[in-house]
Parts: C-alpha cells; structure tokens; sequence
C-alpha cells in the first residue's frame, strides 16, 4: 500500500511584538537621518524620533551619522552658488547665515606671528574691512616697527 502524503501544515503566522521586530531601513529614513545629523541634532534625540535605540541608529546610519554634516552644507552651498549666481530673488542672507553658524565661513582675517623660535605664535583675529587705507597704513607701519622693519 502506498504511503499516504500528509496534508500541508499551515504555519502559523509569526508574533509580533513589540521590540523584537526586525528594523527595515528605507531611503526615505537615510534622507531623514542625514538630514537631522545636518541641523546639528543628536544622535539621542534621532534616535528617540526614529522611535529606535541608539544601538540600531549606528549600526544601520552609520554613513549618515557621517556624511550628514558634510552633505548638508553642500547642498546649502550649492543653493548659495545657484541663487548667487542667478538673476531671481532669494534668501542668500539665509544661506550666507547658514554657512557662517554651520560651514564655518568667516570674514575675519587670521594673522599669525611666529615671532622667536622660543616663544609660541601670537594669533590675532582682526577684521580689517571697516579700516580706512590710512589705517591700514598706520597698522602695517606698526607692524612693520614691531618686526624690526624701517618705514
């Protein structure tokens, strides 16, 4: 007599609970990420608005948590080259306040006097945009003097 087949199982369908399922990453939550590290929020708090640990935000973000800062600024740079560039109406004082706080763009000037090999550089952060020429003038006799350079 032939042997008589079992008729298949149903499997059962899996249980769900919460904290135990498995984290499925989408492009939509790596542009999100990238985008929070960018605006200077932590990892504590992407992670708490990811609704998942810290653990998990660095295993599966890891080139956000990264490249986020970087790439962030990028775009704002090449949106402050686009409207710089462009004969429209925009925001640049936005995009220059952006870089300034976030890309480290500066209109200071950074002198840097090396003076004797025993003693340590002097560093002076001058902004010398709002001195008249004679100013400068007077100034770089100054320095001139203080090298030990005659007018």
């Amino acid at each position: 007599m032939p042997k008589q087949e079992k008729p298949p199982q149903e499997l059962a369908p899996p249980i769900k609970r919460p904290g135990n399922q498995p984290f499925v990453v989408d492009d939509k939550d790596r542009q999100q990420v990238e985008r929070m590290v960018g605006f200077g929020i932590t990892q504590e708090q992407i992670a708490k608005i990811m609704g998942i640990a810290e653990s998990t935000l660095k295993k599966y973000f890891a080139d956000e948590l990264e490249n986020g800062v970087s790439r962030v600024n990028s775009a704002v740079a090449q949106n402050l080259f686009s409207i710089a560039t462009s004969r429209e109406q925009g925001s640049v004082a936005a995009a220059i306040f952006w870089m300034k706080t976030r890309g480290r763009w500066r209109e200071t000037n950074h002198l840097v006097h090396s003076g004797d090999d025993k003693e340590p550089p002097i560093k002076i952060d001058a902004n010398l945009k709002g001195l008249s020429d004679a100013e400068l003038d007077q100034m770089q006799n100054l320095l001139g003097k203080a090298a030990g350079k005659k007018e």
